[in-house]
């Protein structure tokens, strides 16, 4: 599989909002010991799990 540029995780970062928001995950992973991948997945369960409830 190639990578597309901006492909971090499987997701595309293109719009300035969503570079801004990147930059908050790398900030979040780097602050937790993480990978940015690792925090995206955590992050995503987690809101997943708030709406289940």
């Amino acid at each position: 599989m190639q990578k597309e540029h901006g492909q971090v995780t499987g997701i595309i970062w293109k719009t300035p909002a969503e570079m801004a928001a990147y930059q908050e995950l790398q900030q979040y992973a780097k602050a937790h010991g993480m990978t940015v991948a690792a925090a995206a997945k955590q992050l995503l369960m987690q809101s997943l799990r708030r709406e289940v409830n």
